[in-house]
């Protein structure tokens, strides 16, 4: 057997001669044992309520991603003209007159809007 210089047998005898030490956890007494293992296992519900989560969001997501959102397009942007035609018309007494062809510019001293003459 070779020795190195610092490690003498005598302190090769004592480590192999004293007790193994026990583990923290077997040195509690056993209500705060219980109360270790009781709260272990709450981290370990709660990681799987959070990984579960995680995965049925996940699959909420991919089934929204599958439908077609064509027909919803066309239903929506159809409504959205018919409530800019009721919003024109509502406002059609305070918003200036103006063609559709019209190019409006900033007046930058006055910070107005006008319309380019015809």
């Amino acid at each position: 057997m070779v020795i190195t210089p610092g490690i003498s047998l005598e302190t090769i005898g004592c480590l192999l001669a004293a007790e193994p030490a026990s583990s923290v956890f077997e040195r509690l007494d056993p209500p705060r044992r219980a109360a270790v293992v009781m709260a272990l296992l709450g981290l370990v519900l709660v990681g799987l309520v959070l990984t579960t989560c995680v995965m049925l969001g996940a699959h909420w997501v991919r089934r929204l991603a599958r439908h077609n959102p064509a027909n919803r397009r066309t239903e929506s942007a159809s409504n959205h003209v018919v409530e800019n035609r009721r919003l024109r018309g509502a406002l059609e007494n305070i918003l200036p007159p103006h063609k559709a062809g019209e190019t409006v510019h900033m007046d930058g001293s006055t910070k107005e809007t006008k319309a380019d003459p015809p």
